[in-house]
């Protein structure tokens, strides 16, 4: 199979990854990618931990050296996870919508303070049901969606990665209603979702988002998608994604897409990497 794209990485210049940037780059091209994306968090809550950690200028000249030397050996592309909240949006536009990125990942991240994502975020679930906790994160979800900062949303059932250990696995049979809000909205607004290969190593049997999700998306008219590791080091780069190509395949043949200054660019159809 045919790893085609890779568009969800982190670098050194991501406050949870310690990697060079060119290490994913001669991967890149070792491994014949035609797309890879660097996509580096920035996290603009003053009380976030990661708040400052992240340097437009600093990642933006490093993207520029590197894809002088990548040339045209794959199109190398310019993007940023922001770590949404709905009451960050004039930092939004001043510190993301104002800068040249291909892409924006819209993520939720932190809910009621707590980076529900991360392993210090635990806390958000301790004495919490599962129907309140996860309504919380999947109406930050939804704030995300109406707005236009995002091109494709994260991981967007992540809130499950640690919240399994409260609750057990997830279904979405709670949350049919918010989840095709979330979802007819995407797709009105011409936005896609990822599949990220991150949950087979966090434990998970399928990635995010889980079969129901996708399901969902399908049944609604979803059909396009972006594929990521969503590594945070080079051992974990381009891991796991054949085994999600694999799993979307098995709701529907999506294609896969990429982006050149927050345009969509149609890549294949999943089917094609199986040639």
């Amino acid at each position: 199979m045919k790893i085609v794209e890779d568009l969800h990485v982190h670098t050194k210049y991501s406050k949870d990854s310690k990697e060079e940037p060119m290490n994913y780059v001669n991967l890149a091209k070792e491994r014949g990618l035609s797309y890879l994306g660097f996509s580096e968090h920035i996290d603009l809550d003053p009380l976030d931990k990661d708040f400052g950690y992240y340097k437009f200028d600093k990642v933006y000249e490093e993207y520029l050296r590197l894809k002088d030397f990548v040339g045209d050996s794959f199109e190398f592309v310019f993007a940023v996870e922001l770590t949404y909240q709905s009451t960050m949006h004039s930092a939004i536009e001043e510190e993301v919508l104002t800068k040249p990125y291909d892409y924006i990942i819209g993520s939720v991240h932190r809910v009621n303070g707590y980076t529900i994502s991360g392993p210090h975020g635990v806390g958000y679930f301790d004495g919490v049901d599962e129907y309140t906790a996860y309504m919380r994160y999947f109406e930050e979800v939804l704030n995300l969606v109406e707005t236009d900062y995002y091109d494709i949303v994260g991981h967007i059932d992540v809130i499950k990665r640690y919240g399994k250990n409260f609750y057990g696995e997830f279904h979405i049979d709670k949350y049919v209603d918010i989840l095709t809000e979330i979802l007819k909205k995407i797709i009105k607004k011409g936005k896609v979702i990822e599949i990220n290969a991150s949950a087979f190593r966090q434990g998970f049997s399928e990635p995010y988002p889980s079969r129901e999700v996708l399901e969902l998306y399908k049944k609604l008219g979803g059909h396009e998608v972006i594929l990521g590791s969503d590594a945070h080091s080079v051992k974990q780069f381009n891991a796991h994604l054949e085994e999600s190509v694999l799993f979307a395949m098995s709701v529907f043949d999506f294609d896969a897409v990429s982006y050149k200054m927050r345009n969509k660019v149609k890549v294949s159809k999943l089917s094609d990497l199986l040639k």
